[in-house]
């Protein structure tokens, strides 16, 4: 697809993984209905009057069993948002399993870029309320590049108003127009220059605070939803990996020096552009070294983009000073993805590419996690 999306079509997906057919929906009042006049009908038996004194008896002295004991034994226990999260993502399908303490448990920043058109406001709308649905850990930042004074201002309204109701760690960080910063014409620039512009002025990005070194951030499109909280730790989840000759991580985590991704089908796209002149600069670039195998199973990759603080600031600087030259060379829509896998190769950063981050359209097989869903009961 042109774009990429985390379970596309979020409002579709909700009804009919979820909405009952009329029919049987029909069928079920016309069962309860019969059942509470059959009830009603025999309520003052005197076996039915023994039965509900019994019952009550059972519930009163249940009720002073948990309310003596329960609360003692929970006044001794806290639950955090990250406890919280450790328990909804224990044998998730396909995704993070916490498995670290909380202490251990690194701060979180979920970014996706977006312009300040009503489209995109929707778009973003979805992504804060899946976000808010399914409990996700840390930090949601909506990155709006370009706005009018005006598009602003009600933004910010919407913002408050709205989106801080769902949780206070929804954000929105406005940043310049980059569409033009190198001479051109291009609406992508936004992503990259964008991010960039978020980790120097919101995020504050400084590579002696190891707290932001050892951060994960990660980049989203505004068209994704979220079914689960999507962490940094994969080790107890199915995650379908991606195969390549350096083969699977032997720690299933986002960590330093092992940044992942979602398959892209561009495959070695990138590498057969110009490079002499995408890496005019750097004649020697580690990028222009890559193996065939990792060009084409290890750089393909796009959003979900989850990479360590360190890692995305190397990859993010890196992308930021190639794409104008990959856009020189490359003028279609793919092209600061493009930029992404060459900067990545640029520093080094090979990706642990995972098919089964997102679905998009059923016609897509490979690549997409659509194996995981037609294994799901019906």
């Amino acid at each position: 697809p042109t774009s990429s999306t985390l379970f596309n079509q979020p409002a579709q997906l909700a009804t009919t993984s979820f909405k009952m057919p009329q029919p049987a929906r029909q069928q079920v009042r016309r069962v309860v209905a019969g059942h509470s006049r059959q009830s009603k009908k025999q309520l003052f038996r005197p076996e039915t009057f023994f039965v509900l004194l019994i019952f009550v008896i059972v519930i009163a002295w249940l009720s002073v069993f948990l309310g003596i004991y329960l609360p003692a034994a929970n006044n001794n226990t806290t639950t955090s948002a990250e406890d919280t999260h450790h328990q909804l993502l224990k044998g998730s399908a396909d995704n993070s399993a916490v498995s670290a303490s909380e202490e251990d448990f690194p701060d979180h920043y979920l970014t996706f870029s977006t312009s300040c058109s009503a489209s995109q406001n929707w778009q973003s709308f979805m992504l804060f309320f899946f976000a808010h649905k399914v409990n996700q850990p840390g930090d949601v930042i909506r990155i709006a590049s370009g706005c009018s004074d005006q598009q602003k201002q009600m933004l910010e309204d919407f913002h408050e108003s709205v989106i801080k109701k769902l949780s206070p760690n929804f954000h929105v960080h406005f940043t310049p127009d980059f569409t033009k910063i190198s001479g051109d014409n291009y609406k992508y620039y936004n992503k990259p220059f964008g991010v960039r512009h978020f980790m120097t002025h919101w995020l504050k990005y400084d590579e002696s605070n190891d707290r932001l070194k050892n951060s994960i951030i990660m980049i989203l499109d505004p068209d994704m939803i979220l079914l689960r909280p999507l962490t940094y730790d994969f080790t107890s989840s199915n995650v379908m990996i991606h195969r390549s000759e350096r083969g699977p991580p032997k720690v299933k985590k986002v960590m330093h020096g092992q940044p992942w991704a979602s398959l892209y089908a561009f495959g070695d796209g990138p590498f057969k552009q110009d490079l002499n002149y995408v890496f005019s600069n750097h004649t020697d670039s580690p990028a222009l070294k890559a193996t065939d195998d990792e060009r084409r199973n290890n750089y393909p990759g796009g959003p979900p983009y989850m990479a360590t603080g360190k890692d995305m600031w190397s990859i993010v600087s890196a992308w930021t000073e190639l794409v104008p030259n990959v856009h020189h060379v490359y003028k279609h829509l793919l092209g600061e993805m493009y930029g992404w896998s060459l900067g990545a190769a640029h520093v080094g950063l090979p990706h642990t590419l995972a098919e089964s981050f997102m679905i998009s359209a059923t016609q897509i097989g490979r690549g997409e996690g659509w194996q995981l869903i037609d294994a799901l009961k019906d």
